[in-house]
């Protein structure tokens, strides 16, 4: 019976693969979703499947012309809606960039609910989920 040899370029072949499938593996566990104990997603802050009670647009007023082909972003957090129109972000539910999150702080400091939102049960004060709309080309 012949015994099966691998000539020196094989062998090299079969390393390289070996290592290119290493590296796959690896890749896929590294980018696997981190779950806690209660099964929510850590990387989104614990908000996955949560839906938004409403949209506010934290930096456009009534009149104001968009500009047609603008970008318009959406970001949702959990935050706290005090009875006098105030909002305080509690948490993002993704991770957002420093100049996106330090924007939208900055707008939520002087926007307000309208009363009207309050009057008709559109959103109630306390803590719930929230999407903040915003334009990143007024970002200043």
């Amino acid at each position: 019976m012949k015994r099966f040899k691998l000539n020196i370029f094989m062998k090299k072949r079969l390393n390289y693969l070996l290592i290119v499938l290493c590296l796959l593996i690896a890749s896929a566990c590294k980018n696997g979703a981190v779950t806690a104990d209660s099964g929510k997603d850590e990387g989104a802050g614990g908000c996955e499947g949560e839906k938004a009670k409403a949209i506010l647009w934290v930096d456009y007023k009534k009149g104001r012309p968009i500009p047609r082909g603008v970008a318009i972003k959406t970001v949702k957090v959990r935050a706290k809606v005090f009875a006098d129109g105030s909002v305080k972000v509690l948490s993002f539910c993704k991770k957002q960039s420093f100049r996106v999150e330090d924007y939208l702080l900055k707008r939520l400091k002087v926007y307000r609910i309208r009363d009207w939102a309050f009057e008709g049960n559109y959103i109630q004060a306390g803590e719930q989920y929230l999407q903040l709309r915003y334009i990143p080309s007024w970002m200043k």
